[in-house]
């Protein structure tokens, strides 16, 4: 599905929209709506400062797995770091704001709430390639050294941490406790390494 709102043409690809609705079908946690709801808001962060800092998107494309924005090809490490902050820190402040609930009325469903905004805040802050950490990294290192050295880096530095979190599960599993999002998160990270060179 593809269509226009302020300008942006955003793309839902039909492999997204399925894999959304067998998640809400077959979620037994109830988990899955609150997830949702965080990435939603952490992209919505991303959109709004884009936006503010006159850096609107031309399109965005909604596939399993990811959210990719193009942007005007304009190069400003500046805007690039505020921009790539903004969806962690709305995550940061949504995390904030639903544990405040939660300690005032003892609800753990806000409980949950907030801590999922604030695993996906926290994640995305990692200087890994692809999240939102590793184009501010990207960017830091760009002001001191080549674009082809700050590549490097970052390169090696995100397929050490996918490998590390890749290895934390097997060490897990073969201690008898399987961590699945780890195994996820690890390999999830590696191919998004190799991928986007």
């Amino acid at each position: 599905m593809r269509f226009k709102l302020f300008g942006t043409e955003i793309y839902i690809s039909f492999l997204f929209a399925s894999v959304i609705t067998l998640m809400l079908l077959f979620d037994k946690t109830g988990l899955i709506l609150p997830l949702l709801f965080a990435v939603f808001m952490h992209e919505l962060g991303h959109l709004f400062m884009m936006y503010i800092r006159s850096s609107a998107p031309k399109r965005i494309k909604l596939i399993p797995a990811s959210v990719q924005i193009t942007k005007p090809f304009i190069r400003d490490y500046k805007n690039d770091i505020i921009i790539s902050l903004s969806g962690p820190c709305v995550n940061i402040l949504l995390f904030a704001v639903f544990y405040f609930n939660y300690k005032c009325y003892l609800n753990t469903t806000t409980l949950y709430i907030a801590l999922l905004n604030l695993i996906i805040g926290v994640f995305n802050l990692l200087p890994i390639k692809g999240l939102d950490g590793g184009t501010v990294f990207y960017c830091v290192l760009c002001k001191y050294t080549n674009v082809n050295k700050a590549e490097l880096i970052l390169g090696a530095i995100s397929f050490l941490g996918g490998l590390a979190l890749l290895l934390s599960a097997v060490v897990l599993t073969l201690r008898g406790k399987i961590n699945i999002s780890l195994y996820i998160m690890g390999i999830y990270l590696l191919v998004t390494t190799i991928i986007k060179k």
